[in-house]
């Protein structure tokens, strides 16, 4: 397939339960091998202190710029599957612990609105343990609905005590 015809995505990716890096390498390579996905980089990871319920343990987190020929929904089941495939099961509290979280943050400059999939990712401009790493791969991608580069929205983020620590 021609290149042009691709799309590029960025996919945050986290895990708080058992082996945390190695669910997260884990989960690159599978996005990776997936039909119809080509990695093109990958930032950092970071430890992170939870977001929500912070009674539970730090997670690792990182992004992944891909180039794809899925369509957001079918790209969302593929990485559903690799969450499931890894023992992630549906339920549980919300922001709780989770051996792998797969989240579309952008698809090409895509808004999507739909009951199963908000792209951007609805949260990411307040998540510092998203755009740490986002900025790790992707500093000037500007938000398609805020109209701001991944740098200027760190730079502007208050703290609110959440801490990102450069894991590896």
């Amino acid at each position: 397939m021609p290149d042009d015809s691709l799309h590029t995505v960025y996919i945050g990716v986290g895990s708080n339960v058992g082996k945390r890096e190695e669910n997260c390498r884990k989960a690159i390579s599978s996005v990776a091998a997936c039909r119809g996905c080509l990695l093109d980089c990958q930032s950092r990871l970071y430890e992170t202190e939870p977001v929500g319920l912070s009674e539970q343990a730090w997670f690792i987190n990182g992004v992944v710029r891909i180039r794809t020929s899925f369509q957001p929904k079918a790209l969302l089941i593929q990485l559903q599957d690799i969450e499931q495939a890894m023992g992630r099961r549906p339920g549980g509290p919300r922001f709780g612990p989770r051996v792998l979280d797969l989240d579309i943050l952008f698809f090409d400059d895509q808004i999507v609105q739909t009951t199963q999939l908000q792209i951007p990712h609805p949260r990411l401009h307040k998540r510092r343990f998203v755009l740490k790493p986002l900025c790790d791969i992707s500093p000037e991608l500007v938000h398609p609905a805020l109209g701001q580069t991944m740098q200027s929205l760190l730079s502007n983020l208050e703290n609110g005590g959440k801490k990102v620590i450069l894991f590896q």
